[in-house]
């Protein structure tokens, strides 16, 4: 159920309540990644959003041993088939792929801002002689 309401701040939509048919962001973290056999290939480490708050991928940690060598793939949310866990509270998130393929994909790298670049020259000591001005021969 979504109501509306305005606040001093401005105009703001407020969500209330949870349908069955929603999930939270925080639900798919951790949550098991299964192959077409039902074995476990992975699991979820983080979902990416775009700029209209559209899930774009579930990124995925495949293979390593304790979190160690593994690596991130990411996932349109349209591949995976939610199925039911051991009770109604989990769930498994399965892919028609097997974990050599899932460790064959290209790797998911997280966006990195560039460095600025500083348009200033490196600055000297105040009174220190130019890198360029000849050295005194005075003893």
């Amino acid at each position: 159920m979504v109501s509306a309401a305005v606040s001093p701040a401005g105009k703001a939509n407020f969500v209330t309540t949870q349908t069955s048919d929603q999930h939270l962001a925080s639900k798919f973290n951790g949550t098991d990644v299964i192959g077409a056999d039902d074995a476990k290939i992975g699991d979820v480490s983080d979902v990416l959003f775009d700029k209209d708050n559209k899930v774009i991928a579930f990124i995925v940690g495949v293979g390593g041993f304790l979190g160690i060598g593994a690596k991130d793939v990411a996932i349109d949310p349209a591949s995976f088939q939610a199925v039911p866990g051991k009770d109604a509270t989990d769930m498994k998130l399965r892919l028609s792929m097997t974990k050599d393929e899932l460790k064959a994909a290209a790797a998911f790298e997280p966006y990195a801002p560039p460095r600025p670049v500083s348009s200033q020259a490196p600055t000297r000591p105040m009174g220190a002689p130019s890198p360029t001005a000849p050295k005194s021969s005075t003893q």
